[in-house]
Order: structure tokens, then sequence, then C-alpha cells
């Protein structure tokens, strides 16, 4: 993963840790808490539109030569830190960033499979989509 940043402009908060799956505690995957917000997550603030972008959670920046990905989608985080499991330094709260509800959950959301990139919730939406789609009459799927 991405650790030192190449054209961060802000300092890094440091309120995000990357932890090993090994360190995480089995009560963290029962814990409901409150919820994290975006903000109070990232390491670094976000960048403005049209400038050279930077991870929200590593600081590396975005450059077609070589740099890290950022997919769009990502509200600024990239590809390593969407695949990490993170501990917010304030709470000592677990997260891991779902790729299906584009933003950051507590780690007990991914309870059913830790290594998922989508969170329980968004796997049983497509799992429920995919369903539908399939029993579907042929003729109402093609129109």
């Amino acid at each position: 993963m991405a650790t030192n940043p190449t054209s961060s402009k802000a300092p890094s908060r440091r309120v995000s840790v990357v932890v090993d799956d090994g360190d995480l505690p089995e009560s963290a995957l029962t814990a409901d808490a409150a919820g994290l917000d975006y903000m109070s997550v990232v390491n670094y603030q976000r960048s403005a539109k049209g400038a050279n972008q930077t991870c929200v959670m590593c600081g590396s920046s975005a450059c077609k030569n070589g740099g890290v990905v950022i997919p769009r989608q990502n509200k600024d985080v990239c590809r390593d830190c969407d695949k990490a499991l993170w501990r917010h330094e304030p709470t000592g709260a677990y997260f891991k960033w779902c790729k299906g509800c584009k933003r950051f959950h507590e780690i007990h959301a991914f309870a059913g499979k830790l290594k998922a990139s989508k969170c329980d919730d968004s796997r049983a939406r497509g799992r429920a989509g995919y369903m539908r789609r399939k029993d579907a009459p042929e003729s109402s799927a093609r129109s």
C-alpha cells in the first residue's frame, strides 16, 4: 500500500491507521456504535475538482505515470486504501471502505465476509437484484 505522500498539500490529520486482519479484536465484529462519517475518518482533505488528486487516506497522488489509481467513484480513496482495514484512532473503531455503498462502514457491517469488497447489506441487495432479474420472464427482461 502507498504510504508516502508524494504531493499532498495539507499535512495528515493521522486520525486513521491501517491495521492487519490479525489485529482485529473479536468484539469489533459485534459492536454497533453510532457510526463514522466520511470527514471524521479521512487523513487528508479531498482534492478540489481539476486539481491533482490525492488519496484522502494515504496522501499519495494519482498520476498516469506510476502513481496510485483513484477511481472516480471512490470519493478520492485509492485502490490500495479501499481494500485496507482501518482503525479510527480517537474512537478505536475499526472500519473499511464498501465499494457497493461508496462509503466507510464499521467492520461489523462486513461480519459475514471480512475479505469482501462490499458490506453485508450491499451484497444482500446485489443478490436480491440478481434473483429478481433471474426470475423475471424473458419478455419483461427485454423491454
